[in-house]
């Protein structure tokens, strides 16, 4: 009887399914981080994230779960955490690293700055989903760098002068310290997992980010098929960042004179207005629906960034579209030279002259370009996260 008692207390637990923690740097802003987020919720929906602070406005607008699932740590209760978030950088490691993430037995921390420094229970296994190194501390260009550039020189940029090059020395050490008591490092692209190595000393497993490839199947087919915009565009989707390089875009379709549609805000976007032509519009921030039928009916995507992964030229290829892009970065991993689209080599707008010179000539089938796409979806994501989460627990 004892034997058979102990059995009926030992059988569920080893049936136990891990308890996951999510944690994610900040929820203030909506994009590819955001999307890796959600899809890591639906994978485990009774899981709790963790974050720093939540823009409560800004998320219910565009993102896709519930809020009351998240809890944020001291950060969010600094005075004007929301508008000053970026100021309070040097603080974010420590905000993580003591933050209470319960009794999870797995933590999955999807980071580009300090959600790495989370720690769970004795004996829980810490897996970071990466996006990148932490730009401004590793030597890489930033938005944030150049929006405080052109705004806040007169006020600020003595005291960061000052101030910011130990703060960066610090943190770096404190950055690389971290990342050493990562368990698993699970990289969005080969381009970051070369960054882990090169900085951390650490490997990293590639699981490319989801993109909603489903969004533009069916429908997207028929336009691509079957109708025509009278006035062919080419389009940009993106945040409007110096590091992003639209401004090289503008300036390429000023001197072609063919019609460039660019949806998104940053601070570059009073910039952009300035310097377009009038074939070149501006239109802002769009939402999904809005950017997808852009997508669809758009002659092609310009891509001039350099950027760790890039989900934008997936979702365009998911329309059948080709793209047009800067040969660095993510794009060399999603983008098929000759049959998916082009590569420029140079950031520079007669760069992008030539390139789209080259597409125009190029026979193309959006039928592979669909094809290239699925291969990002958002199922095969959550199928590989899955399976690397469930062969890491059995360890």
């Amino acid at each position: 009887m004892l034997v058979s008692a102990e059995a009926d207390i030992i059988a569920p637990m080893a049936k136990r399914q891990p308890k996951i923690a999510l944690v994610h740097d900040y929820l203030n802003q909506y994009g590819g981080g955001e999307r890796v987020l959600e899809a890591l919720a639906e994978i485990w929906p009774e899981a709790t994230i963790y974050t720093s602070i939540v823009d409560e406005p800004v998320m219910k607008t565009w993102l896709k779960l519930d809020l009351k699932r998240v809890k944020t740590n001291f950060i969010s209760k600094l005075p004007f955490a929301k508008t000053l978030s970026k100021h309070y950088f040097f603080l974010y490691p420590l905000a993580f690293r003591f933050q209470n993430l319960g009794d999870a037995d797995v933590v999955i921390s999807t980071s580009s700055y300090a959600a790495k420094f989370a720690r769970g229970k004795e004996g829980s296994v810490h897996i970071d989903y990466i996006h990148t190194v932490p730009r401004f501390l590793w030597g890489y260009d930033t938005e944030l760098a150049r929006y405080y550039a052109r705004w806040f020189d007169k006020f600020l940029a003595p005291l960061y002068a000052l101030l910011v090059p130990p703060l960066k020395w610090i943190l770096r050490k404190g950055d690389y310290s971290a990342a050493q008591k990562v368990d698993y490092f699970l990289a969005n692209s080969q381009e970051v997992r070369s960054r882990v190595k090169k900085h951390y000393g650490r490997d990293a497993e590639v699981i490319h980010p989801p993109v909603d490839t489903e969004r533009f199947k069916d429908e997207g087919q028929k336009i691509t098929n079957e109708v025509k915009d009278e006035k062919e565009y080419y389009l940009v989707v993106s945040r409007l960042g110096g590091y992003k390089r639209v401004d090289i875009v503008v300036e390429a379709f000023n001197k072609l004179g063919r019609p460039l549609r660019i949806v998104g805000v940053g601070p570059q976007l009073s910039y952009l207005k300035s310097i377009a032509a009038p074939n070149v519009e501006l239109l802002g921030r769009l939402d999904d629906a809005q950017v997808t039928q852009l997508i669809k009916t758009c002659k092609a995507l310009v891509f001039p960034t350099h950027e760790d992964f890039g989900i934008v030229p997936v979702e365009a290829m998911a329309a059948g579209k080709q793209v047009i892009a800067y040969r660095g970065g993510g794009a060399l991993e999603t983008v098929v030279e000759g049959k998916t689209g082009v590569f420029f080599d140079k950031q520079t707008p007669e760069g992008i002259i030539e390139a789209v010179g080259r597409f125009e000539r190029l026979k193309v089938d959006p039928q592979e370009a669909r094809a290239q796409a699925a291969k990002f979806s958002k199922e095969v994501f959550k199928k590989k996260m899955k399976e690397f989460i469930e062969k890491v627990s059995k360890k």
